[in-house]
């Protein structure tokens, strides 16, 4: 080859490398582009509790404290379309005027139904209000409600709501009664409709903890988990090897939480366990989803939750995903994302909602 061949075919060489290079560039930064955004929504007042369900999240936020009109509104937010509807009402709006109730203490989006819970109660009676509506039409309608009285700081005899729990259109709560010692003498799994209908009944159906709409996993005081079908059959029963703390089920998996700040992970058919992974020190508000579970927790130097982690359940690996101000209140994970939410620590400061598209939340876990 001449020596002006070899120049030429060198440049064409170095020409095509660089418009190869140009293209994957591009191809790297449309990928990037194409990547949907972390979406963050100002919620107007504290957030007391919040749910995520197919992609939308439904939250509660407290009656602003000194306002003319104080007013606790349940409300869902779509991150998607940017839109928010107060789903509420009358009953709800007064949710935190009592001196003893905890307000709105429990919230669950199923679908297009959610469900809360509002605690209200003095010195010597507290109450549990279950409410519920649709999205697509917003109407509260009182399901059930549950009264008990004694004193507020030690016994209380009567009746209780707790433990709601939802996924893919179904909707559950536990209802029980203690009696004037304190002991549990009743406890009913209940399906929640337009009235409740019984699912399970004995001490071995308490307290609801989570459901991917097909289980539903009953974290037990004596360190056993109960794992249920949604018409109430007993499927199996898990027993941890650390003190269980928090349960999330989905599809194929059970994750637990346990006191020893380690995350057990179990086959939710089977009941065989998988792996133990150790997570951070204060690690709460598991959830499971798409082989992946989610938590919050402090910094390794510790005080509030400040920290979103993820998990890959079969590797083990563990990112972190975001941070936030303090305080954390907790993290939800879905096929469509992960939601979080914060409450600063300041009086009548403002929460905010978070929300995290599932692409997002993989490729942290492929970062190195």
């Amino acid at each position: 080859m001449h020596m002006r061949q070899l120049v030429l075919s060198t440049r064409t060489g170095v020409v095509a490398a660089l418009a190869c290079a140009g293209l994957l560039v591009g191809a790297l930064d449309g990928s990037a582009a194409r990547t949907p955004p972390i979406r963050q929504k100002a919620a107007g007042g504290q957030i007391e509790t919040f749910s995520l369900s197919g992609g939308r999240i439904a939250y509660d936020v407290m009656a602003r404290t000194g306002a003319a009109a104080p007013c606790n509104k349940v409300l869902v937010w779509s991150p998607q379309r940017g839109s928010t509807a107060r789903i509420s009402g009358r009953q709800t709006c007064s949710a935190d005027s009592t001196s003893t109730g905890a307000g709105v203490r429990e919230l669950v989006l199923s679908g297009g139904r959610a469900a809360w819970i509002v605690n209200q109660g003095g010195n010597s009676e507290s109450s549990d209000h279950l409410y519920s509506s649709t999205v697509a039409r917003p109407h509260e309608q009182l399901v059930a409600a549950a009264f008990r009285s004694g004193d507020v700081s030690g016994v209380l005899t009567g009746n209780w709501l707790g433990g709601l729990v939802g996924a893919n259109g179904f909707l559950a709560v536990d209802h029980w009664a203690t009696n004037a010692g304190g002991d549990v003498t009743t406890v009913r799994l209940r399906r929640v409709g337009p009235r409740l209908a019984d699912l399970a009944q004995g001490p071995g159906a308490m307290l609801a903890r989570s459901t991917d709409g097909r289980l539903i996993a009953v974290l037990r005081s004596g360190n056993t988990i109960g794992l249920y079908s949604t018409d109430g059959a007993l499927r199996r029963t898990v027993t941890p090897v650390q003190g269980a703390t928090e349960v999330a089920v989905r599809g194929d998996f059970l994750a637990v939480l346990t006191s020893a700040d380690t995350l057990e992970v179990y086959n939710s058919h089977s009941g065989r366990r998988l792996r133990t992974w150790r997570v951070a020190h204060g690690a709460h508000s598991l959830d499971v989803s798409n082989g992946i579970a989610a938590y919050a927790a402090p910094f390794p130097s510790g005080g509030y939750a400040r920290v979103v982690h993820v998990r890959r359940l079969k590797s083990g690996r563990d990112r972190v995903l975001t941070t936030t101000p303090p305080e954390l209140i907790g993290v939800q994970l879905e096929p469509a994302g992960l939601a979080y939410a914060f409450d600063r620590i300041a009086p009548n400061r403002a929460g905010t909602l978070g929300f995290v598209p599932m692409s997002r939340v993989v490729r942290a876990l492929r970062a190195r």
